[in-house]
């Protein structure tokens, strides 16, 4: 986690410039394209990595530290060819008609990342893995990580200790000294 961590805080370093505000179908011009072509056989592909935000994921280039939000709303085929392209094939799909927004579908990857998409937009993330924020935030910390990073106030609700940072929360596992997982927007707890 520690080395995943590293790697994202140099790259965000790396990218760091004045972001434009981006529409959900900008993309940022500096990062290339995640496939070759005809024409660039050979070409390096880039290595995409994803990093969670509180206003979808993030897309960060590992050679130039250049960023793309994917953003909630994005269409759901979008979102997955994406994610394909970053991370590999979703290992699980599916669909629950009772989740407190209405009925979701989600796709599961094997890095512990859970995408919701609610009337074929994407809405929503949950994260068990270390998948992190741009900040190092991920669902591997404990307590005294958290603590450590400045988050302090905890709150107590019917699914345990639960927190919030910078627009992510976060649900902590019973006892209360591992974070169980992270997320943002549609999920499908049962409180």
């Amino acid at each position: 986690m520690r080395y995943a961590l590293s790697i994202l805080a140099a790259l965000a370093l790396a990218g760091c410039e004045p972001a434009a505000e981006e529409s959900p179908a900008a993309t940022d011009d500096a990062a290339p394209a995640a496939s070759t072509s005809a024409g660039n056989e050979g070409a390096e592909v880039p290595v995409q990595l994803v990093a969670l935000d509180s206003e979808g994921l993030r897309l960060v280039d590992e050679a130039t530290g250049s960023t793309r939000l994917i953003p909630f709303g994005s269409p759901k085929d979008e979102v997955v060819t994406t994610m394909a392209a970053a991370v590999g094939a979703a290992i699980e799909q599916g669909a629950m008609d009772e989740c407190g927004p209405g009925p979701l579908t989600f796709t599961e990857y094997i890095n512990g990342l859970r995408l919701w998409f609610s009337a074929g937009g994407f809405s929503g993330w949950e994260s068990t893995g270390e998948v992190t924020t741009m900040d190092g935030l991920s669902a591997a910390a404990n307590r005294a990580e958290l603590e450590a990073a400045g988050i302090t106030e905890f709150t107590r609700d019917t699914l345990e200790d639960e927190f919030e940072a910078g627009g992510v929360f976060g649900m902590m596992e019973p006892g209360g000294q591992e974070v169980a997982l992270l997320y943002v927007g549609d999920n499908c707890f049962m409180r």
